[in-house]
């Protein structure tokens, strides 16, 4: 018998509303496909673009360091660089020529200099006076020693004029000078004589001149600038370059050193990826395993509105796999189709849960090949279990219900739950032999989801039996309520996958969001805690003195703090000076902690020469002398505050401090972001400064970024389930049109009024959404705070992770679900309104 299979995709759009469920089935499993295959790629990515752009650009690439060199040895060590560098894709290689540090005289005064030529140096200053690009640059430090003006010569007039006068450079000095700053930043802590200033002469025939003069030994910087890579393919390349340009080096001798640190970061950069695959590809398996058995359930959707046709069929002598076959052909389209479309959507939101867009070479085909292979796999479940569906319907004798059916999945669920819990006690994040980076155990990472699943299983349980039971409600003297609850009872199976799904979105994106947030979180309050603020530089101990002014424009955003190690029966503790006036309003400040309240206990010394203390950690308590001549008495305590990490010890007020040099360093705490805005401030107002910090890279952000990366797709599939239950209540709407048309026409002409009909659906929907909410953000922001504090990269640091206040997520998760059920309700009510009684009867 022919068969009119050529004309199945027609015959499909017969049944709209299949057509659409096929299409949605096809574009979520694509875009998780496409998400974990992406989001995978795009964490190897964020990682190197982190590790490259942690330190200085100029060191990402081989660097040559040669000391002690006479001038034909420099030369030829700059040829054989260019030439090695030009084989190697590097375009040149970027030579830094230093003398030795040595005293200048200017007008009889010698301050330390160091005199260098760099190609493009003077590019990279800040010109205060001058700025012809001939002569003697000098360092505006070195200009005020020596009471140099332009047009000055120093060493008897051996040095040529001075034609400009620059600002020094100082640390952190930029990309450009980052990779020199031993040879060009004077350092104050070095010892006399081995650091200094740098003067520049820009012109290279005019700086050889002079060190033929000088008699000096040269010091010879190579860098190979060159665009920073973006992926980890790049960077193997560059590494690959990297390594055969330093091969090339090899007959520069052992006057030169040579590193490369790419090497380390791309090992790094790899084993974050792993970390994240490792993670998420369980996650993702288990979603498309899901996602198969809703693709099952779109066949058997196919079969009941197909019944008559294919058991016309059967009759006929067609076998069920031929059936299967024909649901295939009628199917694929919307399922070839949706799948391109969750392709697609999953580039175009890569932006919103990837930790980087850019993405290897042949990641598009990867994910082609992958979601090709799901797809055919969805396809092949179409077809076995149409057929399977029509031999046991129409071949099989009736089989009594298996015990199997009438046990709770979420018992299941609820014992994974446990076990993972138990997981997540033992450790989470564990470090594999020669690795630095935590490995998530994908079972303890499971626990806040199977949570989520279980209450959500729960809830549309109990909605389930309770519909069950609701031919027993009698409020009829609330009709609206009444008939939102017959309507549900109805259609209870609906209702109930619904809000599962609904409240497994809500909760998986309320974890992931929540655990995430918390890696953040953590990030911050533990580099805000070790460096005391948002930046910080040491000073000299003059301005704790007040012989040396800070100026004006930082006194609302700084404050000084002093810091002094001491001993407390025989353990090494921190003792940390603060100004009262303006320390709570710079440091850094935790919610957990009540900072001010604790400050406020602090004062001068007493009668006996004892001063106020804040007693930080599991320190002693009582009356002590960490150092001499200073006393302290702990009038309260607190478990951490800021500029301890993982120190411990005492806080006392500056005025308990007999003199300022009590405090071996004193430091510079400031609110700026910025930490080249805070010392361009120190610099401009003159005041010296080193050992300058940021919150941003006092520890190695990594760890906490694998984790937080790994929760973002948790968070990227919770909304896709949230679309996918949106879109399910509005089909579960549309399926059930001509129902609620035909029974709100009839009721309306009864005498129902148009309030109680519109209120009637938005209650019916409302209860789902609600429902989803409270369930799904109670479930999910529980089981994320139980699990962000055990998920620490840096346990010894404080504080623990902690999932931030969900007002806000439950606001927005709100005025979602009200806009959802809104739109459906208006559905609903458009439907009713707009019907006809006699046609619905007719049809």
């Amino acid at each position: 018998m022919r068969l009119p299979w050529t004309r199945a995709p027609r015959a499909a759009l017969a049944s709209a509303s299949t057509v659409l469920v096929a299409a949605l089935a096809g574009l979520v499993l694509s875009f998780v496909v496409t998400a974990a295959i992406s989001h995978t790629v795009a964490s190897g990515s964020a990682a190197v673009a982190y590790q490259t752009g942690r330190g200085c650009p100029a060191i990402v690439t081989p660097t040559v360091d040669g000391t002690r060199l006479r001038p034909a040895e420099v030369e030829q060590a700059v040829r054989t660089g260019s030439e090695a560098a030009a084989r190697n894709g590097f375009g040149s290689a970027l030579a830094g020529r230093y003398a030795a540090v040595g005293r200048t005289d200017f007008n009889g005064r010698t301050p330390l200099l160091r005199l260098g030529h760099r190609e493009g140096a003077a590019d990279h200053v800040k010109v205060i006076a001058g700025g012809e690009r001939s002569g003697l640059w000098l360092p505006r430090s070195v200009a005020e020693a020596g009471s140099v003006k332009l047009g000055d010569r120093g060493q008897g007039g051996l040095l040529p004029p001075v034609t400009t006068i620059f600002e020094d450079i100082t640390t952190p000095s930029g990309d450009w000078w980052c990779g020199e700053e031993r040879y060009v930043v004077a350092n104050p802590l070095a010892a006399e004589g081995s650091t200094a200033p740098l003067g520049l002469l820009p012109d290279r025939a005019e700086f050889d001149r002079i060190m033929a003069r000088l008699s000096t030994s040269y010091t010879l910087t190579l860098r190979f600038p060159h665009q920073l890579p973006t992926t980890l393919t790049e960077a193997h390349e560059l590494s690959a370059r990297s390594t055969a340009l330093l091969e090339d080096l090899t007959a520069l001798g052992g006057k030169f050193t040579k590193t490369d640190l790419l090497r380390r970061g791309i090992e790094l950069a790899e084993q974050a990826r792993t970390s994240v695959l490792l993670a998420v590809l369980p996650l993702t398996a288990v979603t498309v395993l899901v996602g198969l058995v809703a693709v099952g359930a779109v066949a058997l959707q196919w079969c009941q509105r197909r019944r008559a046709e294919v058991r016309l069929l059967w009759v006929r002598g067609v076998s069920p796999a031929a059936l299967g076959g024909k649901a295939v052909l009628e199917l694929v389209v919307p399922f070839v189709l949706g799948g391109a479309a969750g392709v697609g959507l999953g580039r175009l939101a890569l932006p919103l849960f990837a930790p980087s867009t850019a993405l290897e070479p042949g990641t598009f085909g990867l994910v082609a090949t992958v979601v090709t292979a799901v797809l055919a796999v969805a396809l092949l479940v179409v077809g076995a279990t149409t057929a399977v569906h029509v031999r046991h319907t129409f071949q099989s004798k009736p089989r009594e219900r298996r015990v199997l059916r009438w046990i709770p999945w979420e018992l299941g669920t609820s014992a994974l739950a446990v076990w993972s819990w138990t997981r997540l006690l033992d450790g989470a994040l564990t470090v594999q032999r020669g690795e630095v980076l935590p490995r998530i155990d994908p079972i303890a990472l499971a626990f806040p989801l199977l949570v989520v699943l279980t209450a959500a299983g729960l809830i549309s349980r109990v909605l389930g039996a309770s519909l069950g039971a609701s031919h027993r409600l009698d409020v009829w003297s609330w009709p609206a309520v009444q008939l939102a609850v017959r309507r549900l009872a109805i259609s209870r199976t609906t209702a109930t996958g619904v809000l599962t799904v609904a409240a497994l979105a809500v909760g998986t994106v309320a974890v992931g969001y929540g655990v995430a947030s918390a890696q953040q979180n953590a990030l911050d309050d533990k580099s805000g805690m070790i460096v005391g603020a948002n930046t910080a530089v040491q000073l000299p101990l003059g301005v704790a003195e007040g012989k040396i002014t800070l100026p004006a424009e930082l006194s609302a955003t700084t404050t000084l703090v002093g810091d002094a190690p001491g001993l407390v029966n025989g353990d090494q503790v921190k003792i940390l000076v603060v100004d009262r006036a303006s320390f709570d309003r710079v440091a850094w400040s935790l919610s957990s902690i009540d900072t001010g309240a604790a400050l406020a206990a602090l004062g001068p010394r007493d009668a006996s020469g004892t001063a106020p203390a804040i007693r930080v950690g599991k320190t002693p308590d009582g009356q002590w002398e960490p150092i001499n001549g200073v006393k302290l008495r702990t009038v309260t305590s607190v478990p951490q505050f800021p500029g301890f990490g993982v120190d411990r010890g005492y806080v006392i007020a500056r005025e308990a401090l007999p003199n300022a040099y009590d405090a071996t360093a004193w430091r510079l705490w400031s609110t700026s972001t910025d930490i080249n805005q805070l010392t361009g401030q120190l610099t401009a107002g003159g005041v010296s400064y080193f050992n300058p910090q940021s919150r941003s890279k006092a520890i190695d952000a990594l760890p906490f970024y694998v984790v937080s990366w790994t929760f973002s797709f948790i968070t990227a599939l919770g909304a896709v389930l949230a679309v996918l239950a949106a879109c399910s209540l509005l089909l579960s709407v549309e399926v059930r049109r001509r129902q609620n048309a035909l029974f709100s026409a009839l009721a309306t002409r009864m005498g129902l009024r148009r309030r109680t009909l519109v209120s009637s659906h938005l209650v019916e929907l409302g209860v789902i959404a609600a429902l989803a909410t409270v369930v799904g953000t109670a479930a999910g922001v529980v089981s994320a705070a139980l699990s962000a504090a055990r998920l620490d990269p840096a346990p010894r640091l404080a504080p623990f992770p902690a999932v931030p206040n969900p007002t806000s997520f439950v606001l927005l998760t709100t005025l979602a679900a009200l806009v959802v059920v809104g739109l459906a309700g208006a559905v609903a009510v458009r439907a009713a309104r707009t019907a006809r009684a006699g046609e619905l009867l007719r049809g």
